[in-house]
């Protein structure tokens, strides 16, 4: 999964860093806003590849006290350190709880590498359980589309591109796939619609190139 790179905030920061400087008395008496700055500054951090720092503000945070939140992003961080012992145990532990949406979606992206089967079935259940979130969806089709399960991989990579319009993503996964599916009308009208530039659009044209010969060397069906 693509993160986008955003830009943290100075009053962001500066409102983290008063945070740092309380003692556990003083943050216990903030208010629940305080905690709400430290998750998105969290968030913000990962989206944007600090892993080390959203780790260090994670550990500052569970020091006050642990929850199913700050459990699932430490999760999201282990993953992308490749500290996947660990990830693994951190979503298995959310999995009947208010993150389970989350924590599934971890598990599939864990396992995607390895068992792109078991990926899916865990993308599946992610997606059951949060169906309106973008990401997960946009992930499942994409996993799909890798198995060559096209039409499986269709309404999972649409209602991603509908959700979250302004992701290039999912746009650009449902592209490749219309490519793949060697439906140029459907290509046309994504193109058209979404103004997708000639470059982006040569790029996926080689990549499904690139997937279809494969799939051909392989034997695998279309």
């Amino acid at each position: 999964m693509l993160h986008r790179l955003v830009t943290i905030g100075a009053a962001l920061l500066l409102g983290a860093c008063s945070l740092l400087g309380q003692s556990p008395a003083e943050h216990a008496a903030s208010p629940a806003s305080d905690t709400a700055v430290y998750t998105d500054l969290i968030k913000r951090m990962i989206d944007s590849g600090q892993y080390y720092a959203a780790l260090a503000h994670i550990q500052q945070q569970q020091r006050e006290g642990n929850n199913d939140q700050l459990r699932y992003l430490e999760a999201e961080v282990r993953r992308n350190l490749g500290q996947f012992e660990a990830a693994e145990t951190l979503y298995r532990g959310l999995l009947n709880g208010p993150q389970s949406g989350g924590a599934y979606h971890g598990l599939g992206l864990l396992y995607a590498p390895r068992n792109m089967n078991t990926a899916i079935g865990y993308l599946r259940e992610a997606a059951r359980r949060a169906p309106t979130d973008a990401d997960t969806r946009n992930d499942l089709g994409y996993a799909l589309l890798r198995q060559a399960r096209y039409n499986e991989a269709l309404p999972e990579l649409a209602t991603a591109a509908e959700l979250d319009p302004n992701d290039d993503q999912p746009r650009n996964n449902l592209l490749l796939l219309m490519f793949l599916r060697r439906d140029e009308k459907g290509a046309q009208k994504i193109i058209a619609d979404a103004a997708v530039p000639a470059d982006t659009v040569s790029r996926l044209r080689a990549q499904a190139q690139a997937m279809q010969a494969r799939s051909a060397g392989t034997g695998v069906r279309q």
